[in-house]
């Protein structure tokens, strides 16, 4: 079955995926939201463009997480 979700996925919009992505972590519980969280910095930190989408001084710029 995640193959059929993959391959559906694969297949919306930019928009469509944003949206998707959003009502699942709705559904996430705190464990699951702070993997997500986790995997997301990670991919960050690899992305071209941290440098300059990180602010100078990271005490600054750094937000509060906290799960519900």
């Amino acid at each position: 079955e995640l193959q059929h979700v993959d391959q559906w996925f694969r297949l919306l919009s930019e928009t469509e995926r944003t949206a998707t992505i959003y009502s699942l972590l709705q559904h996430s519980s705190p464990v699951q939201i702070r993997f997500f969280i986790s995997v997301l910095q990670q991919l960050t930190s690899r992305d071209p463009l941290h440098t300059f989408l990180t602010p100078s001084n990271p005490d600054q710029g750094e937000q509060n997480y906290s799960v519900a």
